[in-house]
């Protein structure tokens, strides 16, 4: 429950001419009503005395002029006071003189309304002492004058002075009450306005981070691929160079055949193996640069296989290798590209297994079928992570390396036994 604590309202600027002029008919207004007040009084006095009223009362509607003259004057201009003690103790006043002068009468009521929107309790209560009691010696001495005490008919008249006091007291606490509240819904919408705009740029940061965050992936990404495109490049130019090898030592051997003219013969087999020895020249100029770490290893080749299995085995990994339709021998015989492409892979996976699945069995099978190599991985996901979890890289550069090859890789979990599967053209 919000509790709203009366605040003192603001004066208006001295230096608005609007404000000027609200002041001044205010005083125009106020000593207008109030001449007609008093003159309306005293024309019944003199009809009650017969046009020879008593001095006494001619002097008290002499001073009540007096008071409600000064009164209406200053009730205007006192509208730029701030609040504060001497804005309190001047209207205070100005109400007192309710009981005084007839001719203040709007005077002490623009009064009694500006303390009411102060919503103090305690001035509240001291202008109605003070009205109660300069009402009560206004009466007292009236009633004097004319030669009749009824204490009670003065106790009345004090009575609706009072009462009558109450009304503006009472309008001015329903406006500054409502003031207050405008006041405190403005606060709560600039707040909330606040708290939105506040929203909005956590969520324009968070989008932000997002972003930055998703262009580092991708820039991950792009280098895990290009890593594993120069290292089939590696690969390719060890493989393309053995075989450029291989065709230079054949045309050196056909060189030295004798059923055909060996001049030609020598010619023609000399230009075929200088053309595949400056080919293999040039060729590991320009694809030297590839090569993106010292001491690489030598081409995989069907055996590396069985030993990267060993070397597992050897660590405390238990993994089996299961040929199906496919032996050692007819990797062999196919174009090395694949064979180094099944090896990084095998490596990628049992490397995969030790790290997020320790302690558990890794079963790698090979087959052919249909015209394609393929590679299956399988262990059991394990209960308790040995590892925070991965980046995935290594299964994207395995994906990456079959594609290169014309295939493809999947992988993922499923009934609890993680699998990856790559495949490539035979």
């Amino acid at each position: 429950m919000t509790v709203l604590v009366p605040r003192s309202p603001a004066p208006p600027s001295v230096r608005s001419p609007r404000q000027w002029a609200i002041a001044l008919a205010q005083s125009l207004v106020g000593t207008a009503l109030g001449l007609l007040v008093v003159l309306i009084s005293f024309g019944l006095l003199l009809e009650e005395f017969s046009d020879q009223p008593p001095e006494g009362l001619v002097g008290l509607y002499v001073l009540d002029a007096l008071i409600g003259v000064i009164a209406t004057l200053l009730i205007g201009p006192l509208r730029f006071l701030r609040p504060g003690r001497l804005h309190t103790a001047a209207h205070l006043l100005l109400a007192a003189t309710v009981g005084l002068s007839s001719w203040a009468l709007p005077a002490a009521a623009l009064s009694l309304y500006r303390i009411g929107v102060r919503r103090r309790t305690v001035l509240d209560v001291a202008v109605i002492l003070l009205v109660a009691g300069t009402s009560m010696a206004s009466l007292s001495v009236d009633a004097r004058i004319r030669g009749e005490a009824p204490e009670a008919l003065v106790l009345a008249a004090m009575g609706v002075m009072v009462v009558l006091a109450l009304i503006p007291l009472l309008l001015g606490h329903v406006v500054g009450t409502r003031h207050e509240l405008l006041a405190s819904l403005q606060g709560r919408a600039a707040s909330a306005e606040r708290e939105r705009e506040t929203a909005q740029r956590e969520a324009v940061a968070a989008e932000r981070e997002a972003a930055a965050l998703m262009r580092e992936r991708e820039a991950e990404t792009a280098r895990v691929r290009a890593e594993e495109r120069a290292a089939l490049a590696r690969d390719m130019h060890d493989s393309i160079s053995h075989h450029l090898a291989a065709i230079a030592m054949h045309a050196g051997a056909m060189a030295y055949r004798e059923d055909l003219s060996p001049e030609a013969l020598r010619r023609t087999s000399g230009t075929v193996r200088d053309a595949a020895r400056q080919a293999n020249r040039e060729l590991r100029t320009v694809l030297s640069g590839l090569r993106t770490a010292d001491g690489d290893a030598p081409l995989a080749t069907a055996p590396t296989l069985a030993g990267i299995v060993e070397r597992c085995r050897e660590e405390g990994q238990e993994v089996e290798l299961v040929w199906e339709g496919l032996t050692a021998e007819d990797l062999t015989a196919r174009d090395r590209s694949t064979v180094v492409a099944l090896a990084r892979i095998l490596a990628e996976v049992t490397l995969n297994a030790a790290k997020h699945a320790p302690g558990t069995p890794l079963q790698v099978t090979l087959s052919r079928r249909d015209q394609q190599v393929r590679l299956r991985a399988r262990n059991p996901l394990s209960a308790v992570p040995a590892s925070a979890l991965s980046s995935g890289h290594g299964l994207l550069g395995v994906q990456e390396r079959a594609r290169l090859l014309g295939g493809d890789a999947r992988h993922g979990a499923r009934e609890g036994i993680f699998e990856v599967e790559a495949w490539m053209p035979w």
